[in-house]
């Protein structure tokens, strides 16, 4: 390269711009921080919340990646994770335990909560319209504005719950 001339990569460039609001200007396209390109790892997260039908930690989608062979790291599946909450396309909630876990949630889903399995991670959408009454009739009751709620309900299964029955009676039956 010749001297004085600044190549599109080179660190002194005009030709990318990191603005103060971390918007990236390259000649002129501005891409908005929130609004980045296509991702493939965002996409095969996305496929393994769709294929499991269950709330999974990011350790566990991390798990099923690296098992079909994907690289990617445990950080680019939270950052991927976060981005697809933001997009209404995946679910988040808080666990007992505290953990946070995701499930798929469709792109034109309104506002919704879950009764989630403590053991297998199933969901079941709940239809439930009296609680965005009462949410709105206790925000009003407490002179509360611009209110925002999360129900997330915790349990066992149908199937899990046979499961542990079954384990129950295996391990009280007398020796004969």
């Amino acid at each position: 390269m010749r001297e004085g001339v600044d190549s599109p990569l080179s660190q002194n460039s005009s030709y990318f711009k990191k603005e103060k609001d971390q918007t990236i200007t390259m000649d002129r396209v501005k891409i908005e921080p929130r609004q980045r390109l296509y991702s493939t790892r965002r996409e095969k997260i996305r496929q393994v919340l769709v294929e499991k039908r269950a709330f999974l930690s990011s350790q566990e989608i991390h798990k099923v990646l690296r098992g079909q062979g994907f690289s990617i790291g445990l950080a680019t599946v939270y950052r991927q994770l976060e981005r697809l909450v933001e997009q209404g396309r995946a679910d988040a909630i808080i666990s007992p335990s505290g953990e946070r876990l995701y499930s798929h949630c469709g792109q034109a889903e309104t506002h919704h909560h879950h009764i989630v399995c403590r053991i297998c991670g199933a969901a079941t959408k709940l239809d439930f319209p009296e609680m965005e009454t009462l949410a709105q009739a206790l925000a009003k009751r407490y002179n509360y504005k611009n209110i925002t709620h999360s129900l997330e309900i915790f349990g066992v299964c149908l199937a899990c719950n046979g499961l542990q029955s079954s384990s129950i009676k295996s391990r009280t039956k007398p020796n004969l």
